[in-house]
């Protein structure tokens, strides 16, 4: 369990740090966005209001600059109308006057009592800190007294001095990004909650998962421990509820196993014990003296033989469950199985006068199976009926469409109905049966290759049909 917890991260934690994660995304996608819509509104705007106001210039409505005191302040005339620009959804683009040397001209300070003038003057004074290329055409960013322009400037005709001066159209920006940090500030704050939230949503989420699977995995240790009682999960999420059915149904199956297994191992106890019986009795009596010898040995011999016989289908109907595991795979022709079987035994069925029918099909019957495995099950099949047939046993191979059908059938007297039913149980003998493990063989065989087996009376005897 250490070396587990040491490389492995709970439910709950996986969940919180996924949740966490993507909700940080989201709002950092958002805040990208927003940011990048704000400055590309921000500079098409920009760039649609100052091109306008640069159509508006009119060098010559600007009067030479005169010497010394005698300068007056450029009249409103001799500035270009902003009132034509184009209404857009920030402030129009306002202009000033500034020298070569960034000397404000207009407005100049006998029109400090206009609005702004001090805006203006600090921003005069950052182009000059600056040293701002007036002569370039680009619109440029400055901030000034915490505040954000936008600007572009133009180049006056000269004045008879020689003097040059500056049209600088400019935007204050300063309300939209302040705007837009405050809609940032806004959205971290959702984030902030939205996270706590997260957190919260987080933890009831995983308990909710967490609380059935620790249920579950309980439920898996008391089935390794050999508790196969089963459990009333009443699970509202359709995969834990199908989940915690199927470890149901595989409790159910695995105690279904595990009684059969004990069944089986007393059955074997109990079937071992009257041949055991038989050898030690007869034994004894040799001992003794009082038990013919020759007849006591063959006796012996006889039993041990029984008793060989009985471990050994006892072994492979042990193993019979995973018979798959190591078995060789291939296509085999069935009529050709079905009679190497009847071979085998044909000196059994000769002794007792029983002969042997054959309904095959002309063309080859073939099916991929393991040929050790199919062939003992033919065989039980066969030395069944050779026990209780009378005069003949018939046999019959046909495949069409894809399914395979194959039936031995004897002319004895049949399987009684209260036997009928019970005929391929692991060790339930019938009338004249010898330990109950041969038909269960045939069964599970069938069974692993994916095929049916049904027994039936037909008034002339016994049929056996098995389909694949």
């Amino acid at each position: 369990m250490s070396n587990i917890s040491g490389r492995k991260i709970s439910i709950r934690t996986r969940i919180l740090v996924m949740v966490l994660s993507l909700i940080a995304f989201i709002f950092l996608m958002v805040l990208t966005v927003f940011n990048l819509l704000v400055g590309e509104y921000i500079k098409s705007s920009v760039n649609e209001q100052l091109k306008d106001a640069r159509k508006l210039v009119h060098y010559e409505a600007i009067p030479p600059k005169l010497p010394s005191d005698r300068q007056p302040p450029p009249s409103p005339e001799s500035i270009p109308d902003m009132r034509r620009l184009p209404v857009g959804p920030m402030d129009k683009a306002e202009v000033m006057v500034v020298s070569d040397n960034y000397e404000l001209i207009f407005p100049n300070s006998s029109m400090a009592f206009i609005q702004k003038f001090d805006e203006i003057t600090a921003l005069a004074a950052q182009l000059k800190h600056e040293q701002v290329d007036l002569q370039s055409s680009e619109i440029t960013r400055v901030k000034a007294s915490d505040r954000e322009y936008y600007f572009v400037s133009a180049k006056m005709q000269p004045n008879p001095l020689g003097s040059v001066s500056y049209l600088v159209y400019y935007i204050d920006m300063t309300a939209i990004k302040s705007f837009a940090s405050r809609i940032n500030i806004v959205l971290l704050a959702v984030m902030g909650i939205a996270g706590i939230l997260a957190v919260t949503l987080s933890f009831f989420l995983s308990g909710l998962i967490a609380k059935p699977v620790r249920e579950l995995t309980r439920f898996a240790m008391r089935i390794g421990k050999g508790d196969f009682s089963r459990n009333t999960f009443n699970y509202s999420d359709i995969e834990l509820a199908e989940l915690a059915e199927s470890m149901n149904k595989a409790a159910a199956q695995l105690d279904t196993y595990d009684k059969e297994q004990k069944q089986f191992f007393q059955n074997v106890s109990h079937e071992l014990r009257t041949p055991l019986q038989v050898i030690k009795c007869n034994a004894e009596g040799i001992e003794q003296r009082i038990l013919d010898p020759e007849k006591s040995s063959r006796v012996i011999i006889s039993e041990t033989d029984r008793l060989s016989e009985m471990v050994e289908d006892s072994l492979y109907l042990s193993r019979i469950d995973n018979i798959t595991t190591g078995s060789k795979i291939e296509e085999y022709d069935l009529r050709e199985l079905l009679s190497n079987c009847v071979e085998r035994q044909r000196s059994l069925a000769t002794d007792r006068n029983i002969q042997f029918v054959f309904r095959f099909d002309d063309q080859q019957v073939n099916m991929c199976c393991d040929e050790k495995h199919m062939s003992r099950a033919f065989s039980n099949l066969i030395s069944n009926a050779i026990r209780y047939a009378k005069t003949g046993i018939t046999l019959t191979c046909h495949q069409v469409s894809g399914r395979i059908t194959i039936s031995v059938a004897d002319d004895g007297k049949g399987i009684s109905n209260e036997d009928l039913p019970h005929i391929f149980d692991r060790f339930y003998k019938g009338n004249g049966g010898n330990y109950g493990i041969g038909l269960s063989i045939v069964k599970s065989v069938v069974e692993q290759h994916h095929g049916n087996i049904e027994a039936q009376n037909t008034g002339m005897g016994t049929l056996f049909t098995i389909t694949f």
